[in-house]
């Protein structure tokens, strides 16, 4: 796909709560019709960071938060 951009998925959150916000970016993400495995993925990651400046750089990186 040459010259397609893809944009991230834009998300809001309600709590600073870490989980909570994983929760919601799971739900935009299926929303998004990303492949499960994608989803396991990301939210593994997002679980296994170090802090939660790490887990919202994760979040970040695959989501526009709005």
């Amino acid at each position: 796909m040459s010259g397609v951009v893809m944009r991230r998925p834009r998300v809001s959150f309600d709590s600073s709560n870490i989980w909570q916000r994983l929760e919601s970016c799971e739900v935009v993400a299926r929303a998004q019709g990303w492949h499960p495995n994608d989803i396991i993925h990301f939210t593994e990651e997002v679980r296994d960071a170090f802090s939660y400046e790490e887990a919202m750089a994760v979040i970040e990186r695959e989501f526009e938060i709005v």
